[in-house]
C-alpha cells in the first residue's frame, strides 16, 4: 500500500535568504554610487598648472590662460551657475576653448551661456563632434561661417581659424591653430584660386553662391595666415591650439619642422593646448582612465594610463596640456556620462621658473 507523507509533519522548506540579501545590498550600493556620481558630475573643479616657458619676456611672465574643453552642450545648473562658481575662483588674462562645445544635436545654448560668464578675450575652435565651422550650402545667412560660429562671435568670442597675436610691447604671444603651422600656403592659394574660378563659371544659383562664399572664405583665411607669418618674429612665443592631442610622432615632426630654419616666422612652439579625451570619461580609483577615443594623438584603447591622456606632459621638449574636460562624448564607446571623473577647467600660468 502506497503511503503519502502527511503534510502536517513535513519539514519546513529552507529559506535561501543570503543571495537575496546580497543582491539587495549590491543594488543599494550601485544606486548610491550612481547618485554620488551624479552629484559629483554636477560640480566643476578648477585645477591650476604652471608651465615653464624660458622664452617669456618679463612682461609675459606669469601670463595666465583659462583652458576649457569638451563642454558637449552640458549644463551645470539652469544658467551654468555651478560653472560660474569655478570661474569665480580663476584668475586669467585670456581664455582658450579647445573644441567639442555643442550638444550631439548641434545645440549651442550651453556654450553661449558659458561664453557670457567668461571675461574676454576668449578664443575657441571647434572639435570633431561639433558641426562643420564653414558651410558651403545655402543657409539662413550670407556668411560662410556656420550659425553657431556666428552666434559665438556675437557673444564676444574669437573664432580661432587663423593666428591671433597678443602684443607685449615689441614682442608678442601667438595663438595658432596647430594644423596651420605646416600648411603650404603657396600651393593652397593656387588650389583655392583654381577652385574659385571653376565655381564662378557655374550658372548663378543659391547653391553656387554658397559654395563661392566658402571658397572665398578659404582664400581670405590664407591671406590672413600669410600676413601673420609676415609680422611674426622668431623670438615671439607660440602656443599651438588643437582639439586632438598630438602624438609623439606629431610632436617630433613639429619639433623637427620648427628647428629646421626653413620658416623664419617661428623658432619653436612653447606649449600645445588640447582636449578630446575627457580625462578618459570613465575613471577607476588607482587605475585612471578606462578608455580614450580615436585621435591623432594616443589613439583609441582601453586602460591607456594617464600619461598623455590628461594634464601636462612633455615630448621632444614641447609641453602639451590636455584638458580634463567638462562633458562626456557619445563616440567613445562607453555610456555618455563621466564616472569618478569630476568635470574640470584649468588655469595655466606661463612662467620662466622651472616647475615640476
Amino acid at each position: 500500500m502506497k503511503r503519502y507523507r502527511d503534510p502536517l509533519f513535513a519539514p519546513e522548506p529552507k529559506k535561501h535568504t543570503t543571495p537575496v540579501l546580497l543582491l539587495l545590498v549590491l543594488v543599494i550600493f550601485l544606486g548610491m554610487i550612481l547618485v554620488l556620481n551624479h552629484i559629483n558630475n554636477s560640480r566643476v573643479l578648477l585645477v591650476k598648472q604652471s608651465v615653464t616657458v624660458p622664452a617669456l619676456t618679463s612682461r609675459m611672465n606669469n601670463f595666465r590662460i583659462l583652458h576649457i574643453s569638451d563642454l558637449h552642450g552640458q549644463y551645470f545648473g539652469a544658467h551654468q551657475e555651478r560653472l560660474q562658481l569655478a570661474l569665480a575662483e580663476a584668475q586669467y588674462d585670456i581664455a582658450v576653448i579647445s573644441g567639442d562645445v555643442t550638444a550631439p544635436d548641434g545645440d549651442d545654448s550651453a556654450f553661449l551661456a558659458l561664453l557670457d560668464l567668461i571675461k574676454k578675450p576668449v578664443y575657441f575652435l571647434p572639435g570633431d563632434e561639433d558641426p562643420a565651422p564653414i558651410v558651403s550650402t545655402p543657409g539662413e545667412s550670407d556668411s560662410a561661417k556656420a550659425p553657431y560660429i556666428l552666434r559665438a562671435e556675437e557673444h564676444g568670442a574669437i573664432f580661432l581659424d587663423a593666428p591671433q597675436r597678443i602684443e607685449f610691447g615689441k614682442n608678442a604671444l601667438w595663438l595658432w591653430p596647430e594644423r596651420l603651422y605646416t600648411l603650404d600656403v603657396d600651393n593652397s592659394e593656387a588650389t583655392v584660386a583654381t577652385r574659385e574660378a571653376e565655381v564662378q563659371s557655374e550658372p548663378a544659383s543659391p547653391e553656387r553662391d554658397a559654395l563661392l562664399r566658402a571658397v572665398r572664405y578659404q582664400g581670405d583665411l590664407l591671406a590672413r595666415i600669410r600676413a601673420a607669418r609676415r609680422i611674426t618674429k622668431a623670438d615671439d612665443v607660440h602656443i599651438a591650439v588643437t582639439h586632438h592631442p598630438l602624438s609623439l610622432d606629431a610632436l617630433t615632426t613639429l619639433r623637427e619642422w620648427t628647428d629646421s630654419g626653413n620658416d623664419a616666422y617661428v623658432s619653436s612652439v612653447s606649449l600645445v593646448l588640447s582636449g578630446h579625451y575627457n580625462g578618459g570619461q570613465w575613471r577607476l580609483p588607482f587605475v585612471g582612465a578606462v578608455k580614450v577615443p580615436q585621435s591623432a594623438g594616443k589613439g583609441s584603447g582601453w586602460f591607456p594610463g594617464d600619461k598623455g591622456v590628461v594634464g601636462l606632459s612633455s615630448y621632444q621638449g614641447i609641453p602639451q596640456y590636455i584638458s580634463p574636460g567638462l562633458g562626456a562624448s557619445n563616440a567613445i564607446g562607453l555610456p555618455a556620462f563621466r564616472l569618478f571623473n569630476t568635470p574640470q577647467i584649468s588655469q595655466i600660468t606661463l612662467t620662466t621658473r622651472m616647475t615640476d
